[in-house]
């Protein structure tokens, strides 16, 4: 067995570089299992999701292969920014 087969992958991924530039856009992101829009297992989804480049470092370095979640909020207030009756 090959020494490179123990190495973790490079943490520059195309998914990383791309959780980064969401963050980056101050989207906040999490991880998905690979292939899929389900949360990793043992995480908690959107209410993990951060814009902290520390920590999406940290993600896409384990799983490198891990898909991209994200979290967007729309707050939308009428004319006069009450809510109507």
């Amino acid at each position: 067995m090959s020494s490179a087969a123990l190495l973790p992958p490079p943490p520059d991924s195309t998914l990383l570089k791309a959780a980064l530039r969401y963050a980056a856009r101050g989207w906040a992101v999490f991880p998905l299992a690979p292939g899929t829009k389900v949360p990793l297992k043992g995480s908690n989804g959107v209410k993990d999701a951060t814009k902290n480049t520390d920590q999406i470092r940290s993600w896409w370095t384990k799983n490198p292969d891990a898909n991209i979640g994200g979290c967007t909020v729309l707050d939308v207030d009428t004319k006069d920014g009450l809510a109507e009756e």
